[in-house]
C-alpha cells in the first residue's frame, strides 16, 4: 500500500440520505479531493446492536497503527459522528481513544485532523472537558457564523494565512461553516504542567474561534510537537447535505420546527466555506509530510 492519509470513519451511514450524499468517510474524502496524497477511509464505527464488529474496528486500528509506525500514514482524518465523544462506555471510541493516546504520546509532527465529533474526541484525549452544550444553548445547526482568533493567523505554520486573504488584500474575520452539535469542548487543553506526557506538556493549543453557542469552534497548534488542526463545524458538508440532514433531525423530533426554520433559512443564505477549510486542511497536512 502506498503512503496515504487514513480516514477514520466514526458513524454508520445514515438511513435516508447516505444514499444520495455519502456516509461521514465520503464527505472527508470529498472535501480534500485535491489532496496530492491518497486517502483511504478505515471503517471504526459500528451499530451497538452488532457487537461482534467490534473485531473489524480492533483489527482496522491495529492495520492503522502498522502502518503509522512504518511511516506509511501522512495524517490522519477523524470524522463526525451521531454518538457522543465522552461515551466511555462505548467499546469502539474506548479502542479509538487508546489509538489517540498513543499518537499523542509518541508521534511527534503527526498531522492530526478532526470534524466535530473527530474534534471532541481529540479534545477529550488532549485532556479537554467535553460534554453536552447547556439547554440554553441547545443545537447549533446549520450554517453558521464564525468569529475568527486572530492569533490563528501567527501560529507555527499557520495553514489559515493564505487561504482567508481575499483579493483586496484583507483577511477574513468570519467563516461560514455548517454544524450539526449539542456537544461542546468546555476549554482549551490543560496547561504543561498538568500532563505526564512530554510530547503533550511541550506543546501549546489555540482556539480556532468562537460563535454564542459554542466558544471552542477548533483547535489548532501554537507551538510543540503534537499537530492538530480541528473543527467543531463539518466544512465537508454541503449547503445541499446540510438542508437534508436539517429535514431528517426535524422528521426524528431531534430539533423543533422553530430551529428548523431558523437553521435553514441561515443554510439557504450564507456562503458555505466549507471548501475553504478544505484548502486549509490540506495546508495543514503538506507543512508536516
Amino acid at each position: 500500500m502506498e503512503p496515504h492519509i487514513a480516514v477514520l470513519v466514526l458513524d454508520t451511514p445514515i438511513e435516508n440520505h447516505a444514499d444520495e450524499f455519502g456516509d461521514f468517510g465520503d464527505n472527508a474524502v470529498d472535501l480534500l479531493r485535491n489532496s496530492a496524497v491518497p486517502l483511504v477511509k478505515y471503517q471504526i464505527a459500528y451499530s451497538l446492536d452488532h457487537p461482534q464488529h467490534q473485531a473489524i474496528t480492533d483489527q482496522n486500528l491495529a492495520r492503522i497503527r502498522t502502518l503509522l509506525d512504518a511511516g506509511m500514514l501522512k495524517g490522519i482524518v477523524l470524522t463526525g459522528s451521531r454518538s457522543d465523544s465522552f461515551d466511555n462506555e462505548n467499546p469502539w471510541i474506548k479502542s479509538t481513544d487508546t489509538f489517540l493516546k498513543y499518537v499523542i504520546a509518541n508521534k511527534p509532527s503527526f498531522p492530526m485532523v478532526g470534524l466535530c465529533f473527530g474534534h471532541q474526541l481529540i479534545a477529550k484525549n488532549l485532556g479537554c472537558k467535553v460534554n453536552r452544550n447547556s439547554t440554553e444553548n441547545g443545537w447549533e445547526c446549520g450554517s453558521t457564523t464564525i468569529a475568527l482568533n486572530k492569533s490563528i493567523f501567527s501560529v507555527e505554520k499557520s495553514p489559515f494565512v493564505d487561504a482567508l486573504e481575499t483579493d483586496d488584500g484583507h483577511v477574513l474575520e468570519h467563516i461560514n461553516l455548517v454544524e450539526f452539535h449539542r456537544d461542546v469542548v468546555y476549554g482549551l487543553p490543560p496547561t504543561a504542567s498538568a500532563s505526564s506526557n512530554s510530547l503533550l506538556a511541550s506543546t501549546t493549543f489555540q482556539s480556532i474561534g468562537s460563535t454564542n453557542k459554542c466558544s471552542i469552534q477548533g483547535l489548532i497548534t501554537e507551538s510543540g510537537p503534537v499537530k492538530v488542526l480541528t473543527f467543531q463545524g463539518h466544512p465537508e458538508f454541503s449547503t445541499p447535505l446540510a438542508l437534508n440532514l436539517l429535514k431528517l433531525t426535524l422528521a426524528i423530533g431531534k430539533i423543533d420546527k422553530a430551529t428548523f426554520d431558523r437553521s435553514s433559512y441561515k443554510t439557504n443564505n450564507l456562503i458555505n466555506h466549507g471548501p475553504l477549510m478544505g484548502k486549509v486542511i490540506l495546508k495543514f497536512f503538506e507543512s508536516y509530510s
